[in-house]
């Protein structure tokens, strides 16, 4: 027995649907910069600063000993390199950059970064290796064992004490590239504090979800931002043994506007949806 065919088999969108769709996908890639150190761009081994390609201004420098390597993940723009960060790591020279009340008025924060793990184990600090710490407290980094480890984003409550939001195994000399977002999905600072989702995307695969509260602690301590090491002026203390390609922080901009306009635009459908109906 043949099924009759709906009169409605064939949809064609509608302009201020996909006005409205454009504007979504126009809105999930705004971002408001925090930096971008790439190389040799932000630094070609010479002199102490490491210049900010953003164009937020948010210029750093380094702890320890710094080197460029030849070694990038695939598909980098020609030309550019990597920081081996084994024997030194970047400061940003402002501080409080990601406190909670900035972070809550913009709607969240990205991290993003690709990095190549050499295998080694650190022996100190809990195995821990930074790839992109704030403060010292909301950090991506590894917890290293031999031969493996866990990729992992971190938040601080407001004593200092640290809970893992999202994490992965990745393995040693291999190059990964990492999204994660902080998202506050509209919530204000309460008492201080800040809630979220959390979404970590490694090499474009599925993300990997959770949630997290961003506590005051680190915005008490007003500390820079660490690339390659732990977020703080007391040297280079907590690194991370290999390299880092292209790190970027970014504020994100609140989508509760964004969502408006998209649910206007999906009532505006259904109202045009039903009058279609109604002619069938």
């Amino acid at each position: 027995m043949k099924r009759k065919k709906s009169p409605l088999k064939t949809i064609t969108p509608l302009p201020a649907v996909a006005g409205v769709l454009a504007l979504a996908a126009a809105g999930a890639h705004a971002q408001i910069p925090v930096f971008n150190y790439n190389f040799p761009a932000s630094w070609n081994g010479t002199g102490t600063t490491i210049t900010d390609q953003s164009g937020a201004g948010h210029n750093g420098s380094f702890d320890g000993t710094l080197s460029l390597s030849s070694s990038v993940p695939t598909g980098a723009a020609g030309g550019t390199e990597s920081l081996n960060t084994t024997a030194g790591g970047i400061l940003t020279s402002a501080t409080g950059l990601l406190n909670n009340t900035t972070v809550a008025a913009a709607g969240g924060f990205n991290y993003d970064v690709s990095f190549m793990w050499n295998g080694t184990d650190s022996s100190s600090f809990g195995h821990a290796e930074k790839l992109i710490d704030y403060a010292g407290t909301e950090s991506l980094e590894l917890i290293t064992t031999t031969g493996s480890a866990s990729l992992q984003m971190v938040f601080a409550n407001d004593t200092g004490v640290e809970s893992t939001a999202v994490s992965t195994t990745i393995a040693p000399n291999t190059w990964y590239n990492v999204s994660l977002t902080f998202n506050t999905v509209g919530n204000s600072v309460v008492a201080g504090d800040l809630s979220g989702l959390v979404s970590m995307v490694v090499n474009g695969g599925a993300p990997i979800t959770g949630s997290a509260t961003k506590g005051t602690y680190g915005d008490g301590l007003n500390r820079p931002i660490g690339v390659g090491q732990l977020g703080a002026n007391f040297g280079y203390l907590v690194g991370f043994n290999g390299d880092i390609y292209d790190p970027t922080v970014t504020l994100v901009p609140e989508p509760s506007s964004l969502a408006l306009g998209v649910m206007g635009g999906f009532g505006a459908l259904g109202m045009m949806w039903n009058a279609r109906r109604r002619k069938t």
